[in-house]
């Protein structure tokens, strides 16, 4: 008599349930991993803005990175004012404060990102070189060299380094990136 191999009813459920078990166990931690790598991957692409600028100020350009954050939404803009001079130079003839960043003619590009919207944990924020908090400050990138400006003041050389910041909400992890004076801006921990 031949013998039928296989699973009985009550084995399946028991290992189903099993599965369940572990995915229930297991999901909350993917969640946070993918959260975590949400943010590290915000903070590298806020770096990599600041980095542009640095780089491009080098070639035939000025350039300005705008951050704005009236009433908890943040909005980074980035504008690009190129050199009237026909080849590359390092020392820029338009400085920061002479160039009319409002003028419709420059090249911008524009990055929001919208903390009420609910699948957004993340808040972003700009530390001036004083560890204040700012809601409106603008670096500008000229011949390798940062300078800053809050509130729509004037432009000053930037002393030390600013910092962006990258909150995570449900954790409080931060991560930043650091906006040095003079050299390429880069993610710190």
């Amino acid at each position: 008599m031949e013998r039928r191999r296989g699973f009985t009813l009550t084995e399946i459920l028991v290992v189903i349930f099993m599965i369940a078990l572990l995915a229930a166990v297991a999901s909350p931690a993917f969640i946070r991993i993918m959260r975590d790598i949400g943010l590290s991957r915000l903070t590298m692409q806020l770096a990599e803005v600041y980095r542009r600028g640095y780089v491009e100020s080098s070639e035939r350009a000025t350039f300005l990175v705008r951050f704005r954050k009236p009433s908890g939404s943040v909005q980074i803009e980035t504008i690009r004012a190129a050199l009237d001079t026909p080849t590359p130079t390092l020392i820029s003839p338009r400085g920061c404060n002479t160039i009319n960043w409002d003028d419709p003619l420059l090249e911008r590009q524009t990055y929001r990102f919208a903390s009420t919207d609910k699948k957004t944990f993340v808040d972003v924020g700009f530390l001036g070189s004083d560890n204040t908090n700012q809601e409106i400050a603008d670096v500008c990138f000229a011949r390798r060299t940062a300078f800053v400006r809050y509130n729509d003041g004037a432009f000053t050389p930037m002393v030390g380094a600013a910092k962006v910041s990258v909150k995570n909400l449900s954790n409080g992890r931060i991560r930043r990136v650091l906006v040095p004076s003079f050299g390429l801006p880069r993610v710190i921990q």
